[in-house]
Order: C-alpha cells, then sequence, then structure tokens
C-alpha cells in the first residue's frame, strides 16, 4: 500500500493529512471513501445501509487495510466488528496484518489474528508480518507473532534476510534480543554474505553486537568483499562496535586487503582508544605495511605529494594523519620512532605534513632533519606535499620550524621538483614567499624560481 499511495499523488495526501470534517453523506459514497476521509460518521451510516465493507479498490486495497494504515484504530474495529475480511491482499500483498505490523499496531495485530489473519502471508517481495515488525522494532509485536505462528527463520527472496536480519540492520536491539530468545538462527547468511551480527556491526549497534557475540556468533567472519567485521566497524570509525569486537575476540593480527593491520586503521583515523584496545591485546607496535610495489608505482606521483614508501608503522602512518594523540600513545607503549620505510621515509618526514604540534613531537623523539628518500623527497618537501587540510601559515610554520633546525630548504627530488616547485603549483602563495626568503637569506637563489 505504501507503493501504491505514494504513486496516488497530492489528492491522497490532502485527504490523509487534513481529514475532512464530518458532513452530509456524498451521493454514491463508499466505505473507502468514508474511511480515507476519517469519517466515523459516514461509516457507520453506510454500514448500517449494508454497504458492502468487502469492497476493494481496482488495486486490491479494502476499507479495513485503509484504516489501519491511516492508523484508524476505532474505524479498523468498527469494520471487524462488522465482518471485514482479514486476509484480503492487494496487488503488492500488502494485509491488514502487514499494515499493522509497518505501524506497530499490536492491538489491531491481535484482532487480525484472533480473526484469522494468517501470520506468514507476506508481501510481493517476500517480507513476512515479521520481518516488517522487525524492522519497524516492535518487540510487542514480534512476540504477538511468534506465539501465532509466525516462522522466526523465514528469509524474503531478494536478499535472503531474515527478521533477526531485519531487526539487527536497523538497529533494533531490543527486538534483535526478542529473537534470540525465541529461538532464531543465528547463524543465517544473506545472499550478500552477512551474517545477523554483520548486519549490527554495518548498523554500528554495539547493543546487539555484544549480544550476538555473546550467543556465540563468529567475530572473525570474512564478509564477501574481503573485509573482516573489525575493518568494517573500523572503517566506519564506529569506536564502540570496534571494542566489542575485540573484545569478543576479534582476530587483532589479520590484514586487510591493502595489507594494513588493525591498529595501522586505527592509528590513521585517531582512535586512541581503540589503539590502546589494540595493543594491550597484544597487536605489533612496529608492526609494518607490505612493501611498496612496484619502482613504477613508487615513482607515479612523486612531486606532488609525499610518498612515503610501503614497510610503514602505525607510527607513521599517525603522523601522516596528523593523529598526534595516537603518536604519543604508540611512543608509550614502545613504538620505535628511527625506523624508516623501505624508501627511506623518516617520521620526520611523514609528520612535516601535519601541524607544527605533530612535527614538533616528530623531531623531539627522532630529531634528523637530513634524511632523504630513495626518491629524493626531504622533509621540507614533506612539509609542502602533506595529506591532511592545513591552513597556508599553519604550512608556513612548519616550514619555519624545519628551517631552524637546519633542514635542508631547496633540494631537487628524483622528479626534478624542490619544495618550492612544489608550492607554486598549488599555489601556496605564502609558503612560496616564505622559502623563497628563506633561501635568499641562507645566501643562494632558488634552483627553481617561483613561476608567478
Amino acid at each position: 500500500m505504501r507503493t501504491r499511495l505514494a504513486i496516488v499523488g497530492g489528492a491522497l495526501l490532502a485527504a490523509i493529512t487534513v481529514p475532512a470534517p464530518a458532513t452530509a453523506q456524498p451521493a454514491g459514497d463508499t466505505v473507502i471513501d468514508a474511511v480515507r476521509r476519517r469519517d466515523e460518521r459516514a461509516l457507520a451510516a453506510l454500514i448500517r445501509a449494508q454497504a458492502d465493507i468487502n469492497r476493494s479498490q481496482p488495486d486490491g486495497a479494502t476499507a479495513l487495510a485503509w484504516a489501519i494504515h491511516l492508523g484508524e484504530r476505532r474505524m479498523a474495529e468498527t469494520l471487524l466488528g462488522a465482518g471485514a475480511r482479514v486476509n484480503v491482499a492487494d496487488e503488492y500483498g500488502e494485509t491488514p496484518l502487514t499494515l499493522a505490523a509497518a505501524n506497530g499496531d499490536v492491538a489491531i495485530m491481535y484482532r487480525l489474528l484472533e480473526l484469522g489473519a494468517r501470520p506468514n502471508a507476506a508481501r510481493w517481495n517476500g517480507e513476512t508480518p515479521l520481518m516488517i515488525a522487525a524492522g519497524a522494532g516492535s518487540v510487542d509485536a514480534v512476540q504477538l507473532l511468534a506465539r501465532h505462528g509466525a516462522e522466526l527463520n523465514a528469509r524474503e527472496p531478494r536478499r535472503g534476510q531474515t527478521a533477526l536480519a531485519w531487526a539487527a540492520a536497523e538497529g533494533h536491539s531490543a527486538v534483535v534480543k526478542a529473537l534470540v530468545d525465541l529461538g532464531a538462527d543465528l547463524e543465517v547468511t544473506s545472499n550478500s554474505g552477512f551474517t545477523p551480527l554483520a548486519f549490527a556491526v554495518g548498523k554500528g549497534d554495539v547493543d546487539s553486537v555484544r549480544l550476538l557475540l555473546a550467543s556465540g556468533l563468529d567475530p572473525n567472519l570474512v564478509l564477501p568483499s574481503g573485509n573482516s567485521l573489525l575493518r568494517m566497524a573500523m572503517t566506519a570509525k564506529q569506536t564502540a562496535t570496534t571494542l566489542a569486537l575485540i573484545e569478543g575476540g576479534a582476530d587483532i593480527r589479520t590484514v586487510d586487503r591493502a595489507g594494513l593491520s588493525p591498529l595501522h586503521v586505527a592509528a590513521q583515523a585517531g582512535d586512541v582508544s581503540v589503539v590502546k584496545a589494540l595493543l594491550a591485546r597484544g597487536a605489533s607496535v612496529n608492526a609494518r605495511t607490505p612493501p611498496a610495489r612496484t619502482a613504477v608505482n613508487r615513482d607515479r606521483n612523486a612531486g606532488r605529494v609525499f610518498v612515503g614508501g610501503g614497510m610503514q608503522t602505525p607510527l607513521m602512518q599517525a603522523a601522516q594523519a596528523n593523529q598526534l594523540p595516537v603518536m604519543r600513545a604508540l611512543v608509550e607503549a614502545g613504538a620505535d620512532a628511527t625506523l624508516t620505510s623501505d624508501i627511506g621515509g623518516t617520521l620526520l618526514m611523514f609528520a612535516a605534513g601535519g601541524t607544527i604540534e605533530t612535527a614538533a613531537f616528530a623531531y623531539e623523539i627522532d630529531p634528523r632533519v637530513d634524511g632523504v628518500t630513495s626518491l629524493g623527497q626531504t622533509p621540507m618537501h614533506g612539509a609542502i606535499s602533506g595529506a591532511v587540510p592545513r591552513t597556508q601559515a599553519q604550512v608556513c610554520e612548519v616550514i619555519q620550524f624545519l628551517a631552524d633546525k637546519g633542514a635542508a630548504l631547496d633540494e631537487l627530488d628524483a622528479s626534478g621538483r624542490t619544495a618550492l616547485s612544489i608550492a607554486d603549483g598549488p599555489p601556496i602563495d605564502k609558503a612560496v614567499a616564505l622559502l623563497t626568503s628563506l633561501i635568499i637569506k641562507s645566501g643562494k637563489t632558488p634552483k627553481i624560481p617561483s613561476q608567478r
């Protein structure tokens, strides 16, 4: 009925939202007309006149269906008392029971079931009343349907989801608990490879996640995408759900398709609580990403952005993402700040693309300002081509800091670019001016002067 109502348009909307006052019964008035107007007097008059209360619209919708859809419980009760049929389905498969389930109207659902409504009659797409009630979040409706014989583990054909999957996907933890208590199958998998636990993780419903883990579901399910549930939660930055999975036994040493460990992902995201939880459970603080694949891949972005290379540690990735609190947590846990990437990227190079606070901390724990990668990049290149959003003033703060510490100002990288020439591209005017001034003050002229 919802699909049909959306098609009808403005006239129906007006009928639904602005009930007409009770007036004299129009000529040719039908029971459906009276219900749609929410006109109880007209409905009573039509019933007394023995009008056909089961007459349907061309699409199969009856007056009872309309009354339930509109939430007109008294009119629905009146129609039921007058003998309205309870199992009439329209062309979409909507029945009075599916409509009541969608509204969470337990009182009407009870009346319908007592009068013989079929608890498993499905919509055209296979959605049963139980699925609808679960998706709507009504515990009472779910329990009522179960008592009247609703099939707990029925799967709708398009997506292969059960009522439990519906509840988990919508974040209705109370319904999830009710279905678990009723004995719903916890292991059933949808057509997309999702278990109820995967749906709960995707929604970020930590209560359902904890309940399903406690019920024995596997926290290490690998999705068809190749991602783990832990990776899915971390990608969505769902801290509470991530912690619940870790506490529930998720494998913290697994890596995703890019070779990133959970600790790398948490470090990039800046989630200190997850970082600490992973470290407390034995995650390697100096875990490495895979090596850079080929020299061609390493060179592709050279000169435009800082290319850190492969074999990066969580500390390097936290630095590049400007996640200072995570950097501090990793160092406290024993992270080695002197490690370099496979092309020679130092911690300061990664940190230089962030704010002055991040760069200063990196220098404090590894003060090498003279590092050069195999691509010819220096900390000054990193300062210009960082990956995090910064103002020009923030960029200049880092440039000045590095210059004060003795960093090279105007080195050519493997692509023939200097920090100044990179800054001249977007452009970063203040950085161009500052670098030019610093180079001249050092007694030299820029190798690639500004073209602006």
